[in-house]
């Protein structure tokens, strides 16, 4: 797209891309320095000393944890791992878990949320014909998240559906150790919840996730996972990313502080109405006062401004309404801010009539 337009990529500031800006912690860096001189050497066939890291940051046994090459590997090694029938999927949610399920075959039962209580009421009522639900909690684009006993008393009711938590922002969130479910999944046989390092610790082109479940269904998953695919560079920057102390709790609440003043900044542009969100990125809808730019339109005139959101029109639920935009440093945020109000400007405003 900027080279269609004629923009320096390297002048864009991607906010299509929730990652933290506050990474990779300096001694992350400098494990991937380290595992760099190892490159001639295979890596750990189940990267256990990464599992091992986990559970001890989790408390948790090892039969619990199983790596993977992003948690991306796992939203399409559960389904396929399962005879799944009917999968229910909350819209809109990240894509690629309807994509996983499509492969498998199953009947996708869509159910439409745009927050938590809505979400919830949702997954109580279709769940019941489901043997599997995949939930991002926080869920992205959307940015809500249902709380810990909300969920637990489902899963609890429905022992008959395999519920995929994935808990990639989780870190993001207000205490993340009161909202996880990954305690709760060890001793429970229809959960897993998914983990990801890339987008707290600015680590997304290394590729590392994990899994938390019950050493019965870890063994399930790991029997069809292929060896060796966490590699040595991802395996020690996990490492030490997990040893990198208060890192993840200081950025957390820095973004937090900033998450509120950009949603609180965006509702105050005429022809934008933003979600609340419980993580590092916004919903933003294009109210009908502005519904001549659509996302797409939008995207292009940030693009020229040089700034990247991401367009949600391509999202299942969604439509050319709605676009996203994750949460970055304070200077950053003030000119997505000062490049939203200058674009929507350009809006003629609709006749009442």
């Amino acid at each position: 797209m900027a080279q269609r337009l004629g923009i320096d990529v390297g002048e864009l500031v991607d906010f299509s891309s929730n990652i933290n800006p506050y990474g990779p912690p300096e001694s992350v860096l400098a494990a991937v320095r380290r595992a760099v001189e190892r490159i001639s050497e295979y890596p750990e066939q189940e990267a256990e000393s990464f599992v091992a890291a986990a559970a001890d940051a989790l408390r948790v046994d090892p039969k619990n944890i199983v790596a993977s090459n992003g948690s991306i590997e796992l939203i399409y090694l559960i389904p396929q791992a399962w005879d799944v029938k009917r999968a229910l999927l909350l819209v809109p949610s990240f894509t690629e878990y309807e994509l996983a399920l499509k492969k498998t075959g199953a009947q996708i039962i869509y159910e439409k949320a745009l927050d938590g209580a809505t979400a919830l009421a949702r997954l109580e009522e279709a769940s019941r014909e489901a043997d599997m639900a995949i939930i991002g909690n926080p869920n992205n684009p959307c940015g809500y998240a249902i709380g810990r006993s909300d969920l637990l008393k489902l899963i609890d009711e429905r022992p008959g559906c395999l519920w995929v938590i994935d808990e990639a922002f989780v870190d993001f969130v207000e205490a993340p150790e009161q909202s996880s479910l990954a305690k709760d999944a060890i001793a429970r046989e229809n959960v897993v919840v998914l983990r990801s390092l890339t987008k707290m610790y600015s680590i997304a082109g290394l590729r590392l996730g994990y899994m938390i479940a019950s050493p019965g269904l870890a063994r399930k998953v790991s029997a069809e996972k292929q060896p060796w695919s966490v590699n040595n560079i991802a395996l020690e920057a996990g490492i030490a990313a997990l040893e990198a102390g208060d890192f993840a709790a200081s950025s957390a609440a820095s973004l937090a502080a900033e998450a509120s003043r950009l949603n609180a900044g965006i509702s105050g542009i005429a022809g934008l109405k933003a979600y609340k969100p419980s993580a590092n990125y916004i919903l933003v809808e294009i109210e009908e006062s502005a519904r001549s730019m659509t996302s797409a339109a939008l995207q292009v005139e940030m693009l020229r401004r040089g700034i990247a959101i991401r367009d949600c029109g391509s999202y299942t639920g969604l439509d050319e309404r709605y676009f996203r935009v994750a949460v970055k440093r304070p200077a950053d945020n003030d000119r997505l801010l000062a490049a939203l109000k200058d674009a929507l400007a350009i809006v003629k405003p609709l006749r009442a009539d």
